[in-house]
């Protein structure tokens, strides 16, 4: 419109010089208005969003590649309820968790395997197959006999259940939900199709389902072939393998320009039979360079960051201005991404230069995309041919091989998610002595739990009261700040002062767990406190050592405080005695109420890691440490002039650990009560109960006891006695 409208503007302005003046100047308007829109070609999704749309496409997948996947089937949430606490004065607490299983499918082709499992963008399943959430896992590779899943088979019926034959999917049962905020994540799935790379031709065959029709040539590690034709979903390939149709004798092929076959002699198909003349070249067009991009940039998916979004690029030589994006949803090495920009910015002015050239109908014989040879030598292309009467003329592209190119790409920096190595769980039960200062009235049971590896995930725990008991869910218990064992049998030591003498050897769990020294001053204030075995200590100082690496993070203690909270302890310990750090963060108290149950011994508790179904049993300690009055001290005896023995004692409290002068301490039982026995023991001779801190032993009771005898003092606690105070008798 704008040709002609100016050609008569310019006409009647200028005659016949203004009227060719306007005609171009009009047909540069009509090109920019009438231009042809762009083919819109296929996009590339960061990470597909996992749907669950009836009549969703499942995809074909080739090679190894992440895909998010359709739901098929799920369950509504399942709800657990758990209670805990409820103990004397106290309120009950309800938590609650929820758990879902569903089926997720993957491709329409069979596949090879399933690796990695990513929910919210977190690993749930690691290359080794562990899961870091609880749950039973099931794939189905897509074969044509695969029967139903029983969870699928159980919930709508045998014979409503489907066995999805030539579907790969996989089933989660029972996946508990509270990592996820109680919801069902977004999960994505690293597939493996084909154990190698693939290339078009490859996937060309397989969805025409013919071999021999498509020729590939580069080599691409995963595709997700989706689309309503297969043209659809070849696209994206063949604009990276420059693939064009190849006709001819009646059959045809996809294939790479270089590789249509050798060039055919242009002097055999010549109009009339006559020599090739300038005057058979109808028409020739040639591009400017400015027409060409500037770059050309290839977004492809990337397996050195875990399948995101990457982006190589390539400058054109004598380019201009615009560039050229080519999305390829395809899995590519950053270096094969590199090498494939160059080489389609390399090729990117073959076809730049285009001829019209008449023969005769023996030029029939030559099929859409073949190559000839003209009497120069140059290559060309068939892009076209029309029939008209005798003649047929044929468009010819110029050819340009060229060469692929392999150049070095760094992808740039990736945090890909973390995948910790396998670690090996152990959970250990203590009985705390009481270092609060408060009346308790049941023992005090602290659970601790840590890994052998960093990044261990935790355990689950439920306690057991006895064998015909339910279980009680007890939490999630995490890695313990230092956790570990003796290396090498302790030996006892002082309760009184502090022990400079001896020193302790401990491998904590791995490396990364530690422990830090201290001065006086705080060792007295109470740091450093841990549980070794039974016994409480602290220490002032930890080393160390320059182990062999087969040994591990070993550790030595020294300057140490032993038996605190009143202890006495007369065994050394033995190699491989539980050491934990007392810290509140890595540390979980057993209830008061499950904790009296389990005063009378026979109570378990058990524990499965959070990747794992297996129980594990641990035994509750049931010697009610905190609960025991502690034994008294100062014992004394003094033979009175009439030969009574006179017994004499000190007593400490289990409320208050602390002592200061002149200041008695509180009883922290309801009432004092003392239990007196004379070792070995004599008929009808004792046991006596004093309400004091004071006994006396007649000389008539006197002459009736063994030479060496002694007398044992415990203290009658509200729910234990104590550990007996031993004095020898004159």
């Amino acid at each position: 419109m704008a040709t002609l409208v100016l050609t008569v503007v310019g006409g009647v302005v200028g005659g016949p010089v203004g009227a060719a003046i306007g005609a171009v100047i009009g047909q540069q308007v009509d090109a920019i208005i009438f231009r042809p829109k762009g083919r819109e070609g296929p996009r590339l999704a960061d990470l597909k969003v996992q749907m669950s749309t009836y009549g969703q496409q499942i995809p074909r997948l080739y090679g190894t590649m992440r895909v998010a996947g359709s739901v098929i089937w799920a369950t509504d949430l399942i709800e657990h309820r758990n209670r805990s606490g409820g103990g004397k004065n106290r309120p009950s607490v309800t938590t609650y968790s929820y758990s879902t299983s569903l089926a997720v499918a993957l491709s329409s082709r069979r596949i090879r395997a399933v690796k990695r499992i990513w929910a919210d963008g977190n690993l749930l399943r690691t290359s080794d197959g562990r899961f870091r959430e609880r749950c039973v896992f099931r794939s189905y590779l897509g074969s044509e006999d695969q029967m139903p899943d029983p969870l699928i088979a159980s919930a709508v019926g045998a014979g409503a259940a489907s066995g999805f034959r030539g579907m790969a999917y996989v089933v989660f049962e029972g996946l508990e939900l509270g990592a996820f905020g109680n919801r069902i994540p977004s999960l994505t799935f690293e597939v493996e199709a084909d154990a190698s790379a693939v290339d078009s031709g490859v996937i060309g065959n397989d969805l025409l389902n013919e071999a021999g029709r498509c020729v590939g040539q580069w080599p691409i590690q995963g595709y997700a072939a989706m689309g309503g034709r297969v043209r659809d979903a070849l696209a994206p390939l063949m604009e990276i393998d420059r693939i064009s149709l190849i006709s001819g004798n009646g059959d045809w092929r996809l294939a790479p320009p270089h590789l249509s076959g050798a060039a055919a002699e242009m002097g055999q198909f010549e109009r009339h039979g006559r020599r090739a003349e300038p005057a058979d070249v109808a028409e020739r067009v040639r591009r400017p360079l400015s027409a060409l991009p500037a770059t050309i940039r290839v977004r492809h998916y990337e397996p050195e960051r875990d399948y995101q979004t990457g982006q190589q690029m390539s400058a054109v030589a004598g380019g201009g201005y615009s560039e050229q994006m080519i999305d390829v949803p395809a899995v590519l090495p950053a270096s094969s991404a590199r090498a494939l920009a160059a080489w389609l910015a390399a090729a990117v002015s073959d076809g730049r230069e285009l001829v019209q050239w008449q023969g005769d109908l023996a030029a029939l014989a030559l099929g859409v995309g073949m190559l000839i040879r003209l009497q120069d030598g140059s290559q060309w292309r068939v892009s076209g041919r029309v029939f008209r009467e005798d003649t047929v003329t044929l468009e010819l592209a110029r050819h340009q091989r060229v060469p692929p190119p392999f150049y070095g790409a760094d992808g740039g920096a990736a945090i890909p998610a973390p995948e910790w190595p396998a670690a090996q769980g152990m959970v250990r039960l203590f009985d705390m002595p009481n270092i609060d200062g408060v009346t308790r009235n049941t023992p005090h049971i602290i659970m601790a739990a840590a890994g052998s590896e960093a990044g261990w995930r935790g355990v689950d725990c439920w306690f057991v009261a006895s064998v015909d008991a339910p279980p009680v869910m007890l939490g999630t218990l995490r890695g313990a700040a230092a956790m570990g064992a003796l290396v090498e049998a302790g030996a006892v030591g002082t309760p009184h002062l502090i022990d400079d003498i001896t020193s302790l050897r401990v491998q904590l769990a791995h490396e990364g767990m530690s422990l830090t020294s201290v001065d006086d001053v705080q060792l007295l204030a109470g740091a450093n406190r841990a549980m070794l075995g039974d016994e409480l200590i602290q220490f002032g100082s930890a080393v160390l050592e320059n182990a062999p690496e087969s040994e591990g993070r070993i550790w030595r203690l020294s300057h140490l405080l032993r038996a605190r909270g009143g202890q006495i302890v007369t065994q050394a310990h033995d190699v491989g005695t539980p050491f934990l750090l007392l810290d509140e963060d890595g540390v979980m108290s057993l209830p008061d109420s499950l904790a009296q149950l389990a005063s009378g011994g026979g109570s378990v508790v058990e524990w499965a890691e959070r990747n794992d179904n297996d129980m594990t049993r641990v035994a509750v300690p049931s010697s009610m440490v905190a609960v025991r009055p502690l034994s008294p001290v100062h014992g004394q005896v003094r033979v009175a002039s009439d030969g009574h023995l006179q017994l004499k004692w000190v007593r400490r409290s289990r409320v208050n650990l602390g002592w200061r002068d002149e200041v008695d301490v509180p009883l922290g039982e309801s009432m004092e009560r003392w239990r007196i026995q004379v070792i070995p023991t004599v008929a009808e001779l004792g046991p006596w109960e004093s309400d004091k801190a004071e006994w006396v032993i007649s000389a008539e009771d006197r002459a009736r006891m063994a030479i060496g005898s002694v007398a044992e003092i415990h203290q009658i606690g509200d729910f234990a006695m104590s550990p007996p105070l031993v004095i020898p008798l004159p």
